[in-house]
């Protein structure tokens, strides 16, 4: 058979420019790359200009000659970044998974700041403590940094990333409140940043002021009350597009209220100043336990008057007692859904469904609420009764979709899906072209 990179005895692949054959090399793995320094001359160095790096020590104790091969990475590490012979780096990953390849990470991180990389992961999996280079933050070419391990920041006199677009912090350790509010005041033109924070990481205020922030995403979940230390969040992010953030442990909340915010996601505690700081949000997420914490500032809620799109979780507590607060709270939602259903399965026997109809029908269903979505649907009498009350007083809906809980598949469950079913599709409507579709599961 003819070789594919010949024609007609011509080979093709070696008439490619070496900036092509790099962008070539840069899918294969840094072994491979090395490997193709054998085939020419004019192959014996091009290999040291591949934009792309990635390093990985997936080796198990269990497996044989543990320390050889450990020992071979890094000797293999350290012969690659000494050939780059400053060749610029546009991508390196840098992830040890070993307590002697993560003692290096120091010294790799180094080399590669001084290619002039461009994009930097940073991983360790390991429960030692490690320490990173001032040179990383004070890289005049990073655009994208994501660190994620015990590491503690050394923070130099002055910290300056002037391209840096993309942080992302994992499990690091920061020392103090001003440190991380110092690094994240040194990026000016930040906009994608992503926080995940342990216990030991120092800090008790988190404060985030980054004006050219668009993304924001906080994972405080692992967070434990460690003394006296005060838990607060401070965000002033003018130009705030997307806001996810999971929390169980902040008191107090200062956010600064973007008109630019599209879409918010909250799960953990939900607490009036952050509702207050994302109230001018399109699309809203709100998980089981954020939906129990609202019990803590109910009646009291922001208007949401932006608000168009809405999911809410399960409160395993009291059910959907405060949703018609929220609802009298957004006034011009068009799409609500109810992403984990109304009933939790496991647990609907005891579960407190805590419905009541308001008095006053809420101002989005006579004017603009025109799709709802209820998943895992069990087609329990109280599910049955607020649906109900939905199709009866949205004036203005198009479309109802119910999905049935995916393990209803007994005789019982069936026969409640088929009565369930025939009893919500003959109730009343408020308006005359909604549609209501049922996903059955036989079918």
């Amino acid at each position: 058979m003819e070789d594919s990179s010949t024609t007609n005895g011509e080979d093709w692949i070696s008439r490619l420019p070496d900036s092509l054959l790099c962008h070539i090399l840069s899918f294969l793995s840094p072994k491979e790359v090395v490997g193709t320094s054998i085939l020419s001359k004019r192959w014996e160095n091009l290999w040291t200009s591949v934009p792309s790096l990635y390093f990985c020590d997936t080796f198990t104790t269990d497996c044989g000659n543990y320390m050889n091969k450990v020992n071979c990475f890094i000797d293999y590490v350290n012969w690659v970044l000494a050939h780059r012979d400053g060749f610029a780096i546009e991508k390196c990953n840098l992830s040890c998974y070993t307590l002697h390849a993560s003692a290096h990470l120091y010294s790799w991180t180094c080399a590669v700041i001084a290619c002039m990389v461009q994009e930097l992961t940073i991983k360790s999996e390991l429960f030692r403590v490690g320490q990173l280079p001032w040179s990383l933050l004070t890289c005049k070419t990073l655009v994208v940094l994501k660190i994620q391990g015990r590491f503690v920041l050394n923070f130099p006199t002055c910290i300056y990333l002037p391209r840096l677009k993309f942080l992302h912090l994992n499990s690091v350790i920061y020392g103090d409140d001003a440190s991380m509010q110092k690094l994240f005041s040194s990026c000016p033109v930040l906009e994608d940043l992503v926080i995940k924070r342990h216990v030991w990481d120092g800090v008790g205020i988190m404060n985030i002021s980054v004006p050219s922030l668009k993304r924001l995403s906080i994972f405080s979940s692992s967070l434990r009350s460690i003394g006296n230390y005060e838990y607060k969040v401070v965000i002033n992010t003018p130009n705030l597009e997307y806001f996810e953030i999971d929390d169980y442990m902040y008191e107090d909340y200062s956010v600064n209220s973007s008109p630019s915010l599209v879409e918010a996601c909250v799960q953990g505690t939900c607490l009036f100043g952050l509702l207050d700081g994302i109230s001018q949000v399109k699309l809203l997420a709100l998980s089981g336990d954020a939906m129990q914490s609202l019990h803590n500032i109910a009646p009291i809620l922001p208007t949401f008057h932006n608000l168009t799109h809405l999911k809410l979780g399960i409160d395993d507590n009291v059910g959907w007692e405060l949703l018609p607060n929220i609802l009298q709270s957004s006034p011009n939602l068009k799409v609500l859904n109810f992403k984990e259903g109304l009933v939790k399965p496991l647990n609907k026997g005891t579960f407190q469904f805590s419905w009541n109809p308001p008095r006053c029908v809420p101002c989005c269903l006579l004017l603009h609420l025109k799709t709802i979505e209820i998943h895992n649907f069990l087609g329990t009498p109280n599910e049955a009764k607020l649906v109900k009350y939905l199709l009866r007083h949205a004036k203005v809906l198009e479309l109802m979709t119910i999905y049935w809980y995916d393990l209803m598949m007994d005789s019982e469950s069936l026969t409640t899906m088929v009565k369930t079913k025939v009893d919500i599709s003959k109730s009343p409507r408020g308006s005359s072209t909604c549609r209501l579709i049922f996903h059955d599961l036989m079918y």
